[in-house]
């Protein structure tokens, strides 16, 4: 009965070693990388923001996955509150690797520039936004997959 408890205990004491999660480390194998980014609607604009987002980031998103420049994307809004300057949609733009997220802005900026029909019209579009809400959170995570147990 011991030895399990200790056993337990010192699994548990390697579970929250910094070592025991790195990236590339034998526990893990990396993968995708993705850009998750909170928004906040700004009062009385959420039919304006939901407007753009099926006008213009939708269509965009999917000729960005349609070329490969994305593996994925996902929209998702918030269920609860924590104040008044919460979160209300988080976006998460799913790449392939570090290489892909690392090109994707010059790949995109010809598919941008088509949809729109000129650095002027999407420059404009792009400060539109700023109406319609604000960034609350944008940060990068990268997905791991446990290897067993050798």
């Amino acid at each position: 009965m011991f030895t399990r408890l200790a056993l337990a205990a010192f699994a548990a004491t390697l579970a929250d070693s910094p070592a025991f999660a790195q990236p590339g480390s034998p526990n893990t194998t990396p993968g995708t990388v993705s850009r998750v980014v909170l928004l906040d609607i700004k009062p009385g604009r959420a039919n304006a923001f939901w407007a753009d987002m099926r006008q213009n980031w939708k269509p965009l998103w999917d000729e960005q996955k349609r070329q490969g420049l994305l593996v994925d994307y996902s929209v998702a809004t918030k269920t609860t509150t924590e104040g008044a300057d919460d979160w209300d949609v988080l976006v998460t733009l799913t790449y392939a690797n570090w290489a892909a997220f690392d090109t994707f802005g010059s790949r995109a900026a010809p598919i941008t520039l088509r949809h729109y029909g000129s650095a002027a019209r999407r420059d404009s579009a792009t400060m539109a936004r700023i109406e319609n809400a604000t960034t609350a959170g944008n940060f990068l995570v990268r997905d791991q997959t446990l290897n067993p147990w050798r």
